[in-house]
């Protein structure tokens, strides 16, 4: 289903649009490259918008994976159709299709080893730094270097980003799924010890953590603050860019191309009922998630400006970018707030039901941590997302109980850690969830509790290690906080409150 809405349903569209462009629009010296490169760049969404909608609303899993996957990958077949087929069929000499071939074999191949090329240059860089904003600048960097090489070989600087970020996204989620990594304490012994061990320095970098547990959250809060910054300088950027007297002069044009955009939206995404039994109001949901942003545009600039119908491209998809942002957002929000009750009767059918409880009983399985019984910092991560939007929603109470224990004392550690996990889980509701957040690091998500209610849990869960741990290993190595989740709290700030929180046990 996402190859089709990504990939067959994208061309297609491109392909009837520019026929029903060619009719509509004949005061216009078309020719296939441009009708090709205006509805390309038009079929590119912004997945970011298409998140923040769905985030407000409780849909079916399978209804929120064709959509925020056809809003992902459509980008891929949009970037391929205007650099590779648009561009060139538009230059001057590329008349033959030998010609054309030739140009996108090379754009193509060349823009991805620069990508992947650089991503993996970065990521060797993040294994010798562990300080968290330096980490996330080099994920920046390694973005604009990706551009700045591609554009300087004269292939595609967008898909060189994109093949960078999904080759840098890939490498660490590969070590992320690596089991008890080393901290960075043992990097130097690691280093130091690695002529008895190692053949090669490319062993031993392939052995030093790129990012450890106890980076991870730190991590994302850099990178949370930061993109919040990159996120205001896109959109500061896209307003320098929009010329009102522009926009009015082409209006005529762009309600057109509007119309004929969501037009073949909503046809080509009832494809989707021929394919899977779904209800037909998926599609209205497809068609309505179409919002356009900013990589149209950076598209849009990407043409040559002595271009004969420059300034009527850059008019057309500004304008459209505007009315897809705020015409598409209002309709869809208000159409899933209408129909929220069949959605919730589709989120409950027994099919999903079924599919729900088969997944669970395996993921059961994989998800525990085999000391603690906890959940895996990987799982337990989603799910601390997830409570956290849902408390925010809702104005709901949320508490965690952070417990930390002494790395310096590794040996003394793990059979603390077996005991104290044993007394977390007796003390814990059937609704309380135990999970693991780094190496030394546990907690106890207690949900609709407040501060007082978390303080209790802690005082008990004092008592009980004082009397039953003690013989396991010294308890001041223990440390405990609790916090309550305040309004605007993101998963990191939540966390770090936590960790601010930290104080030595009492027994």
């Amino acid at each position: 289903e996402l190859i089709y809405l990504s990939v067959f349903a994208v061309i297609a569209a491109v392909l009837f649009s520019s026929l029903l462009a060619y009719w509509l629009m004949p005061n216009i010296q078309w020719n296939l490259g441009m009708l090709i490169a205006l509805f390309s760049m038009l079929m590119a969404t912004d997945a970011i918008t298409v998140t923040s909608v769905f985030h407000q609303f409780n849909l079916p899993e399978r209804l929120k994976i064709y959509v925020e996957g056809e809003s992902l990958l459509n980008d891929i077949t949009a970037l391929i159709l205007f650099y590779f087929v648009a561009l060139p069929l538009m230059g001057e000499g590329m008349a033959g299709v030998n010609g054309i071939d030739l140009v996108i074999l090379k754009v193509l191949v060349l823009s991805v080893l620069v990508g992947s090329g650089v991503a993996g240059i970065g990521f060797l860089g993040l294994k010798l730094i562990h300080d968290p904003f330096e980490q996330v600048l080099i994920i920046y960097l390694v973005s604009i270097l990706s551009f700045v090489v591609a554009e300087h070989l004269h292939v595609a600087g967008i898909l060189s980003i994109l093949a960078s970020i999904l080759t840098f996204q890939y490498l660490v989620d590969r070590e992320s799924r690596s089991c008890n990594r080393a901290g960075a304490k043992q990097v130097d012994a690691l280093v130091t010890d690695s002529q008895s061990y190692y053949s090669s320095i490319l062993e031993v970098m392939r052995d030093i953590p790129a990012i450890t547990g106890e980076e991870l959250w730190a991590f994302k809060k850099e990178a949370y603050y930061i993109g919040l910054f990159a996120n205001a300088v896109v959109f500061i950027s896209i307003a320098n860019l929009v010329h009102v007297e522009q926009i009015l002069h082409y209006s005529e044009e762009i309600v057109i191309v509007f119309l004929i955009t969501t037009g073949t939206r909503l046809l080509f995404s009832q494809g989707l009922l021929l394919i899977r039994d779904v209800p037909r109001r998926w599609s209205t949901v497809l068609t309505f998630s179409g919002m356009k942003g900013g990589l149209a545009i950076i598209m849009a600039h990407s043409i040559p400006t002595d271009f004969a119908y420059y300034s009527l491209f850059q008019g057309v998809v500004v304008g459209i970018v505007i009315l897809s942002t705020f015409i598409y957002t209002l309709i869809l929000m208000g159409y899933l707030t209408w129909q929220k009750r069949a959605f919730d009767n589709d989120r409950l059918d027994k099919e999903q039901l079924s599919i729900d409880q088969m997944t669970h009983t395996i993921q059961g399985a994989i998800e525990k941590d085999v000391l603690t019984g906890a959940y895996n910092p990987v799982v337990f991560e989603e799910i601390l997302n997830s409570e956290i939007m849902r408390a925010q929603r809702y104005k709901l109470e949320l508490s965690l109980i952070m417990v930390r224990f002494d790395e310096a004392k590794e040996a003394q550690s793990r059979p603390l850690l077996k005991c104290v996990s044993q007394l977390i889980q007796q003390q814990m509701r059937e609704i309380d969830i135990f999970g693991r957040l780094s190496r030394n690091q546990v907690a106890v998500l207690v949900p609709s509790t407040a501060l007082q209610g978390g303080l209790i849990f802690q005082e008990r869960l004092e008592r009980s290690i004082g009397k039953h741990c003690t013989e396991q290993g010294e308890c001041t190595s223990i440390q405990i906080a609790v916090v309550e989740l305040s309004e605007g709290d993101t998963t990191e700030m939540f966390i770090e409150h936590a960790e601010t929180g930290l104080r030595v046990i009492k027994v």
